[in-house]
Order: structure tokens, then sequence, then C-alpha cells
């Protein structure tokens, strides 16, 4: 090569560096590369010269001064710089150079519904920095770089450039390649930055977050001067955000009626409608260990989950409503209708589509059940040590009906209805009557997704709704 021509290339090297090539540059420099192996090694060895420059090995600086002598903390600080900046040559090397000004594409919309995004959100568009805002179903981005994002519903990612987003909300799980080394994702408190791994990470608005690794390292930079921690496989950091979905605010206005009554609702041709806040009506749920809270009766939500591998975090809901309006009026059909919520605790990714079995308590003398000292000890039809903690007993309950929610739904409604639940409610002889929900799907991997549906402490959805006809 050409003394110019080198120096052409190094010029263009950092303007490329910092994504500052008109489009007819761009255009010239691929053409070149791929003309000429030598001016492809040249470029790379710009780049590698720039990494080297501008690297900061701050994070590991304190470690190795503190275990090693003088002469071998040098030693480690430049084999610990060449290794970064061989790594962010490769992920610049690998990274497309697009004229249009797009970082990445997305390869998949599953039951997807968008608000304000400024992105397109059709399969297979091409996305340019900007933002996404996901209210339903579970999109795949894939980055330039190779990283690839499962964002899942509720969300609001900001794609920044094939090498770092932002998370502004939501939760998404990431897989970054070899060649990806280093890709970041930014929240309001915290970056955390891959080094070739699988990680899990939940954030809000107000600061909190969950990182969780499921494969490989990743290091978390707090925001607030706290110092760098690096996670392995299994490790996690939770800065309020487990603690604050536990522990949900149902809000301090009144709930109109129309979302709880407390009356009996004629809703047309024969069928009436009463809710868990009608009357005696109740609806908890329970956890799998025994030092839990006996409070969940005062959530907004329910919640239900199978995970065969941490058998702690088994939950079952259960619901009981008032018959007493159905007294001596026999039940010619049934319709048990719940409306599913976002819980925000675990990831969807990790739960395929999800059956979900509906029971009826057939022992009369267990309705009692009180939904604010309702636990994993006292529950109807259920035994602490039972093997199948998602299930209840089966000779104390008969199956009503099933019903399913795909990967990825947090929003709608789902019902069952049909002979089961009519004859169940028909045969009642005390006017109330106990529903347990089980999830029978179980999680492909840790954390995976807790369900969850809406109650009557709930401050804006539907409490589970009996729709009866009598004869």
């Amino acid at each position: 090569m050409k003394t110019a021509d080198r120096f052409r290339l190094i010029e263009l090297s950092e303007r490329y560096a910092d994504q500052k090539l008109s489009p007819e540059e761009t255009t010239t420099l691929e053409a070149d590369l791929r003309a000429s192996p030598e001016a492809r090694a040249f470029f790379a060895k710009a780049l590698h010269q720039r990494a080297e420059l501008t690297f900061d090995d701050s994070w590991h600086s304190q470690q190795v001064a503190e275990t090693a002598p003088a002469t071998q903390s040098v030693w480690w600080r430049y084999v610990a710089t060449a290794t970064a900046a061989a790594c962010l040559t490769l992920a610049l090397a690998a990274i497309p150079l697009r004229q249009d000004g797009s970082v990445a594409t997305l390869i998949r919309a599953q039951q997807c519904q968008w608000a304000g995004s400024s992105l397109p959100t059709n399969e297979g568009a091409r996305l340019k920095p900007g933002m996404l805002d996901l209210i339903e179903g579970l999109a795949v981005l894939r980055f330039d770089s190779g990283a690839e994002l499962v964002l899942e519903a509720p969300a609001t990612l900001e794609v920044l450039d094939a090498m770092n987003c932002k998370l502004r909300r939501g939760t998404l799980v990431a897989e970054v390649p070899p060649q990806a080394k280093g890709f970041s994702i930014d929240t309001k408190d915290a970056k955390v930055i891959d080094w070739g791994t699988r990680f899990g990470l939940s954030a809000d608005e107000d600061g909190k977050y969950l990182v969780q690794v499921l494969e490989g390292l990743v290091e978390v930079e707090n925001k607030d001067g706290k110092p760098t921690r690096k996670l392995e496989k299994g490790q996690r950091v939770d800065r309020g955000w487990s603690k604050s979905q536990l522990n949900p605010d149902g809000g301090d206005e009144p709930e109109p009626s129309r979302w709880q009554p407390a009356t009996v609702i004629d809703a047309g041709n024969g069928w009436q409608a009463i809710t868990t806040a009608f009357g005696h009506g109740r609806d908890s749920y329970i956890q799998s260990a025994e030092k839990t809270p006996s409070d969940f009766g005062a959530h907004p939500f329910i919640r239900v989950k199978r995970s065969d591998r941490k058998i702690e975090l088994n939950r079952k809901a259960y619901l009981a409503f008032d018959l007493s309006q159905f007294r001596e009026r026999p039940i010619h059909d049934a319709e048990l209708v719940l409306t599913i919520e976002p819980s925000e605790l675990g990831f969807a990714s990790f739960v395929p589509d999800a059956t979900f079995a509906v029971y009826g308590v057939k022992d009369e003398s267990a309705d009692a059940w009180d939904e604010n000292g309702l636990s994993w000890l006292n529950a109807p039809a259920h035994q602490p040590s039972q093997a199948e903690r998602h299930l209840p007993v089966s000779e104390q309950v008969v199956l009503l009906g099933k019903f399913e929610i795909a990967q990825g739904v947090t929003r709608g409604t789902r019902k069952i209805s049909g002979k089961a639940l009519a004859d169940f409610l028909t045969t009642d002889t005390n006017q109330i009557a106990t529903l347990i929900i089980c999830r029978e799907t179980n999680e492909t991997a840790d954390s995976g997704l807790v369900h969850a549906f809406a109650t009557k402490e709930n401050g804006s959805r539907s409490a589970p709704v009996l729709r009866v006809k009598t004869r």
C-alpha cells in the first residue's frame, strides 16, 4: 500500500469509529476493504491501536494492585488492555457498515401490540436508533453486532447503536455471542456490560433493576458510584426490583363499582354475574414455602406458577364465590372469567405456551378460609409436603376446566365454562364455592414467568367474575 493510502485509511478508521462517515464514504470504504486483504489488515490494526489508546482498565486495576507486585501489575494491565482492545476490534470489524443508519433487525414479533414506538414494528424491519414500546407479547431483536435480545412486554427499549441500547422499563433476555463482547445495556441507575453470555435484565423508570446471569460473565456498573460487580452463571444483583413486584401497591383511590361490583349484575338473556367482591367472596394465593407472608389476599394480583426446578416458588390461586343469591335456583350454565395482568416477576422467555387448570373443592367444610390468613400450611385441598406442589390433592377436588395463555401474553381475559362448572355450583349446599387455579406448564429455566390475574383489590382491572344462568 502507498503511504497516502495508509493515511487515508487511518483517517477513515477514526471517522468510522466515531460514526461520522457519509453514505458515499461508507460505500467506497466497503469496496476498498472487500478488494484488498492488505487494506483490511491495516484497517483492523488502526482500530486496534485506537482501542488500546481509549480502553479504560479501571475495573480491574484495584484488584491487581491489591494482589500483585508492581511489575506484575503493569504486565497484567497491559494484557488486559490488549485483550479488551482485541475484543473491541473484532466487534467493530464484525458490524456491517450500513448506508441507511440501521443497526438492528426485528426478527420476530410474537403476539405483539405496540404503543408509541418511533421505529417500525413489523417482522424483518431494519431498525435505526430510536424507541420501541411493547405493551403485549415477545419481540426478538438482532443487533448487527450479533447480540440478540428478547423483549418481554410491557417494556420500553431505546436502540442506540449496534453495541448499545437502553432499557427504560420492563424485562429482556440477552444472548451475546463472542463477536459482540462488550455489548452494553443501560438502565436508569446501572449499565450492564456483557462479555459473551446469556442473562436476564429487568428495570424500571424509578431506578430499580435486577440482573441474573444464565451463562458466562457480565459486569454491572452502578451509576451511584458503588463498585462495579462481576457476575457469573447463577449469580444476580437485585436493587429493589423483586421487592417492589412482590409487594405491589393497589393504589389509594377507591375502585369504581363497575370493576368490583358488590352486587349481582344482570348480564342479559337470563345470565347474572358476581365477582369475588360480592358478599363473602374472597381471592388470594399461596406460595410453596412455610415462611412466606400470609397476607396475599391484600394484593391486587393472584399469582400462579409451576417450578420443578425451585419447589419453593410454586404458587396456586384460590377464589371463593358467594352463591347465596342463587339458592334453590338450579344452575343451567356457568362461566368463570379471569383478567390477565403482567406480574413482572420472572422471564416469559422461560415459559412456553402455558396450560392452566381450574378445580372445585369438594369438601364444603374447607370453604371458610380467610384470604388474609391463607398460607401453604392451611390451604384447602392441599398438603404442605405433597410431591406435586403446583396441584391440589386430587381426591379432594373436581376438575372444572382448562385454559391456555400463549407465551408473552400479559393482558386480556381467559374463561372456562360448561357442564362440569355448572354441576359443581348446582351441588353446593353452603352458598360458598371455592375454586383453585393451577398452572400445569413447567418453566424451562430458572426464574420463569409468574402468571398473574387481577383480584378485587386491583385498582384498574376486573376481579374474577362468575357468570351464572339459572333454569
